[in-house]
């Protein structure tokens, strides 16, 4: 059972593309100033591009690989938060990123607009 079979009721899988390739995760290895935690590589080896649907209030989008590097290339994420990566986005103007932020390592949310480590909001641990 993977991470996404065990989803809390409150979130819903509503969209998705084939799961990452091995090149794809390589280069995304390579390109990551942290290690990839493994939660994200069991989602990508699933599914990629998840769209999940929080309560009919917003979603979530988990990147590729591929989209993973892209948009942290196109917002300059490490130059504003040195040690992150950026793995998705709420669709609504936030990026999903895993930092060692003010509150340990974890998932956090930020706004594109503004990249800064002491905006981060820590939505869940490592």
């Amino acid at each position: 059972m993977n991470i996404l079979e065990k989803l809390n009721e409150a979130f819903t899988l509503e969209a998705q593309e084939s799961p990452a390739s091995k090149e794809a995760i390589q280069e995304l290895q390579k390109f990551s100033s942290i290690d990839v935690p493994l939660d994200y590589l069991e989602v990508i080896q699933h599914c990629t591009n998840a769209e999940i649907n929080v309560q009919n209030e917003l979603y979530i989008r988990i990147w590729s690989p591929t989209d993973c590097i892209e948009m942290n290339e196109a917002h300059d994420i490490q130059k504003y938060i040195p040690n992150s990566l950026a793995i998705g986005d709420d669709e609504g103007g936030k990026a999903l990123l895993y930092v060692d932020g003010k509150e340990g390592f974890g998932l956090y949310t930020v706004d594109f607009g503004d990249l800064d480590i002491e905006e981060t909001i820590k939505i869940a641990p490592f």
